[in-house]
This record gives structure tokens, C-alpha cells and sequence, in this order.
């Protein structure tokens, strides 16, 4: 049953335990600050569809358990570690608002708040309510802001190949043994003991020289072939999700063959059957194909490896005022962040803190993610990507040679420097029309090779599409001084990608699976926002004491 943090504090808290000097003391640092700028950012009523209204034990305060997971991840702790600091810490019972003789949560509590969390999207709804006070709170400017991905791996091993094929039988045989014993013991006892072990640890099968590994991975392809086809059809086997899985394995990594396949002298599986199958050339493997059979979510970026990556976008330019992490989104590793550019800028929107310009990376700006983004009211600044940056062989005129404004402002202008007379657009096809005097093109330099087309009335004529005058526009703008002034401020996002790594703990996540890595991510942006403005707030009241201290001396 929902209910509302109790206000009205006992004798047993830190305003009563504390000297009056300590007191003051921790007022003006972090505890102090976050319960009376960041606590009262937390409205419980916004969470308050996680529970039932009429029934059921009261819940623990929303705003507690809250403040609590942000504090957990502001210092990048555990579980038990966080709540022995509730218990115990009197600091993070001060900044929490709570007495001593309720200072107090239980592992399961947390637990299911985050579960609750993670099954109704609260995860997204507790960061952007949070972070968007924070934005009005400080007064952070958004109209810019700069865009960038980093890696992340869930709580997972790094398989090699072959590791991944025994851990996902190991994972599948586990399942089936506790599931259908019997169907578990009528499987050949030299597969089983391949992968599985009494105790239900993994063997050793997977871990072999490099001359081995690849008669071994034949072998773990044809047993994967030989359990998927043999409980094909029955419900009870094909219901289980480890079985899904060796379904998938076989799908990603093997190709099915016209003709069975059978173990060779020295396979492990020379006593069984052959199987149409074949290990896949390495190169056939997809990215998104199965990575651990702990976390099927995971994918596989050639440049990065295995896990997640996250979107993250910030704001810039606010001065001394920190700048606030504005969004994250988990996506697939497999997967470009040219495809993240528009959807980030729209989610932004939705929360009425679009940015007027967004700088990013070479990845993020193929030319038709600019033309959008300048659709939706953003312009997006990065770098012309390199598939797109070609330059024209020696001597010769291309359209994108041309400067074509996209906006229509300015007149065309062509490379002799001549400017067109007139400009039609087509709006239907996204075409420019730009016509030059054909008297002055027949004495151009660049007759030759020029791609006008002469009309009849002796008018040379240029039709290029938006698309490519969009990028001859940025081709000649980054060629310039004051692109390389204004992308300079995107480098500051690798600190913010570091500071989310290394001190709040991004790089060597607790968990795995898409929907907690997610609410894992978005706890810990948030505790980075909140962290940033505690620490900007307590470095004011230090300058206000200074400044008062300074005035004093001076009066004396």
C-alpha cells in the first residue's frame, strides 16, 4: 500500500546527537546539501502506481529508497555496503532525512523497488524527473549540447568461441537435469560428461590449445545439433529458455549441411551419429548473434567486443555551472550510432530540452542524420564521415563541387566563383535547380569537365539533390577555423564517459540482462547529475563563508 515519507522527525536524530558545531559542519557539506536540494527533487507521488492503493503492507518511503539507490551509486557501492552506511552512517541518515531508530532497509526492499522499477519503465521516469529539476534548479542552459557512446559489458565472462558453445550445452544440460530427470538421464553419458560435471560445474572441454580448439568446436556443433533435434517438438524441453538458447547458437554459429557429419579419429564424439552441420567461418557470424548464455542480450561490435553500449548525451557551454547529463540509452553493440543521432534528439524534444546544436562524433553524422536533425531544430556539428569525404580526381567538377545553400538563403555558387541567376526548388523531391549564364560558363576554365546541362536558350543548369548539397555545405564548413572552434567542445565528453566508468562504477557493472543493465545505467547518470550539483552547491557555501569570513576580518 502506497504511502507518504512521515516528516515530523524524533528526538533520536543528527540535529539532536550532534555538538552544535559538527552539526553546522555537516549542514554545509554533501549530507547536508543533498537532503535540502536533492531529497525534495524526488516527488513519491510520481511512483506511487508501483503500488497498490488499498492493500498490502505500507510500503517503505519512495523518496528513501530513492535517495538511497542514488547514494549507492554516487559512491559506486554494493548493496550491503550502502545499507550498512544506512544502518550505521550517521552522514547518510542525515542526508536522508531519517532518526536514528529508523535508519534502516532490508536487502529484499531494495530488491523489489527495483524490480518495480525495472517492469514499469520507472527506471526512465525516476532519471529524466530528476535530472530535468536538476537542470531547472541549477539554471543549466541545454540549447547545446554534445552526444557520444561508450562500451559496457553486463556481469559476464568473456567466452572464446568454443567457451561459448560448452557453457550454453553446460547451461542447457543444467536445466534439463533439474526439469526432466529421466529425459536428462536417457542422453548419452559421453555427451553429458563432455560438459557437465556431477557437481553441475563445467569440465575442462572447453579449455584447449589453439591446434585443438577447432576439432573440438566441431564436436560442440554437432552435439548442439544432436540435443536440439532430439527434444524438437517436446513441449516440456522446447519451453525451457536454455533450449532457446541452443537453438539460437545453432542458428548463429552453424550452417546445416545436406550430408551427416561424423567424428574423426581423435573427436570426442566418434561413438555417436553424425550430423549435418558445420561450424560457420568466423566472418558469417553476425553480430548480434548470442555472446553468453547468461546475458542473450549482449552483442558484439567488431571494434569493442562483447556487451552494450550507451548513448549519452550532456550539456556544454554553462561556465562554471556543471554541466548535467541529459540522456542515456542503452543500444546494442552490434549496432551503429548513426542509427542513435535522430532518436536521441527526438527524446529530447519530447522533454522540451532539445538542443539548437548537438555535437557529436564522425559516426554519428551521415549527411541525412543532419538533414533531420535540422528538420526536428537541431543542428547537428560533427565531422563529414569518410565514406562521404571523397575528394574529386585532378581536374574534375563534381555537383558537390558546387555550393548549393540547402536553405535557400544564399544563391549558388559555382567552383570559378560565378554566382547562379536564379534557383528553383522542388520540395516533392528534395531537388535544387540552379542556373548560371551560359555565356559566361563557355569561357570558364572548367568548361570541360563542368557538370551543367546546357539548355536550349544557352542556360547551363545544375541539379543537384538536398542531400547533396547539404554535404558539399559541410564539406567546405569543416575546412574552416570556426568549425574546428566550435567541434573542440565535444571532446570534453570523454571525461564524463571516464567519470561514469571509473567513480560511479559503469565500467564494471553488478549486473546483466538488457532491463537491469538499463536501470543500472540510469541510476548511475543520475547519481552522477545529483553528485555534481551537491558538489556545486556545497563549493558556493564555502565561497559564501569565505566571503563573510573575509568581511568579518576586514569590520574587525
Amino acid at each position: 500500500m502506497f504511502r507518504l515519507k512521515r516528516e515530523q522527525r524524533t528526538l533520536f536524530s543528527a540535529a539532536t546527537l550532534l555538538p552544535e558545531g559538527k552539526l553546522r559542519r555537516l549542514e554545509q557539506q554533501w549530507p547536508g546539501v543533498f537532503r535540502t536540494k536533492a531529497l525534495p527533487l524526488i516527488n513519491e507521488r510520481e511512483f506511487a502506481h508501483l503500488y497498490d492503493q488499498g492493500n498490502g503492507r505500507p510500503n517503505k518511503a519512495v523518496q528513501t529508497l530513492i535517495g538511497l539507490l542514488v547514494l549507492k551509486d554516487m559512491w559506486d557501492l554494493t548493496d550491503e555496503e550502502v545499507l550498512f552506511n544506512l544502518d550505521y552512517h550517521l552522514a547518510y541518515q542525515q542526508a536522508l532525512g531519517l532518526d536514528v531508530d529508523e535508519a534502516h532497509c532490508c536487502q529484499k526492499t531494495l530488491h523489489n523497488f527495483r524490480r518495480r522499477l525495472i517492469e514499469s519503465e520507472g527506471d526512465a521516469l525516476l532519471f529524466e524527473t530528476l535530472t530535468d529539476r536538476i537542470l531547472d534548479a541549477l539554471g543549466v542552459d541545454t540549447g547545446k549540447q554534445r552526444l557520444d557512446s561508450t562500451h559496457i559489458v553486463s556481469n559476464i565472462r568473456r567466452l572464446t568461441r568454443l567457451g561459448l558453445f560448452c557453457e550454453t550445452i553446460r547451461v542447457f544440460l543444467s536445466g534439463l537435469r533439474d526439469s526432466s530427470p529421466r529425459k536428462f538421464q536417457a542422453l548419452p553419458e559421453t555427451l553429458r560428461r563432455r560438459y557437465l560435471k556431477d557437481d553441475g560445474k563445467a569440465t575442462r572441454f572447453g579449455d584447449a590449445s589453439s591446434k585443438e580448439t577447432q576439432r573440438r568446436l566441431g564436436v560442440c556443433a554437432r552435439d548442439v545439433w544432436r540435443l536440439v533435434d532430439r527434444f524438437r517438438g517436446q513441449r516440456d524441453v522446447c519451453k525451457l529458455k536454455p533450449y532457446k538458447l541452443l537453438e539460437r547458437l545453432l542458428n548463429d554459429q552453424c550452417d546445416v549441411v545436406a550430408t551427416p557429419v561424423a567424428g574423426q579419429d581423435g573427436d570426442a564424439d566418434t561413438t555417436e551419429p553424425g550430423a549435418p552441420v558445420v561450424v560457420k567461418e568466423p566472418k558469417k557470424v553476425k553480430g548480434d548473434s548470442l555472446q553468453s548464455p547468461h546475458d542473450p542480450d549482449a552483442t558484439y561490435s567488431g571494434h569493442k567486443g562483447k556487451g552494450f553500449e550507451v548513448q549519452i548525451a550532456e550539456t556544454v557551454g554553462n561556465g562554471t555551472t556543471p554541466e548535467i547529463i541529459t540522456h542515456v540509452e542503452v543500444t546494442d553493440s552490434s549496432g551503429s550510432d548513426k542509427h542513435a543521432t535522430v532518436p536521441v534528439v527526438e527524446a529530447l524534444a519530447e522533454r522540451n530540452i532539445q538542443p539548437h546544436e548537438m555535437t557529436a562524433d564522425t559516426t554519428y553524422g551521415p549527411t541525412e542524420n543532419v538533414i533531420e536533425c535540422a528538420r526536428l531544430g537541431t543542428e547537428l556539428l560533427t565531422p563529414v564521415p569518410g565514406n562521404e569525404a571523397g575528394k574529386a580526381k585532378e581536374g574534375e567538377i563534381r555537383p558537390e563541387d558546387f555550393l548549393v545553400d540547402p536553405s535557400g538563403v544564399e544563391p549558388p555558387v559555382c567552383p570559378a566563383i560565378e554566382v547562379a541567376s536564379r534557383v528553383e526548388r522542388n520540395e516533392e523531391t528534395g531537388t535544387i535547380r540552379a542556373y548560371f549564364d551560359g555565356v559566361t560558363c563557355d569561357r570558364c576554365r572548367y568548361a570541360g569537365s563542368c557538370p551543367t546541362r546546357r539548355l536550349k536558350d544557352g542556360t547551363r543548369m545544375l541539379s543537384v539533390t538536398e542531400h547533396k548539397a547539404v554535404l558539399a555545405e559541410r564539406r567546405a564548413y569543416a575546412e574552416t577555423e570556426e568549425f574546428a572552434q566550435r567541434y573542440a567542445q565535444r571532446a570534453g565528453i570523454e571525461a564524463t564517459n571516464s567519470e561514469l566508468k571509473r567513480r560511479h562504477g559503469l565500467g564494471h557493472l553488478r549486473t546483466r540482462g538488457r532491463l537491469r543493465v538499463r536501470l543500472a545505467v540510469y541510476l548511475k547518470a543520475a547519481a552522477c547529475n545529483v553528485k555534481r550539483m551537491v558538489n556545486h552547491l556545497v563549493e558556493m557555501l564555502k565561497g559564501a563563508d569565505a566571503v563573510a569570513g573575509a568581511a568579518l576580518a576586514d569590520a574587525n
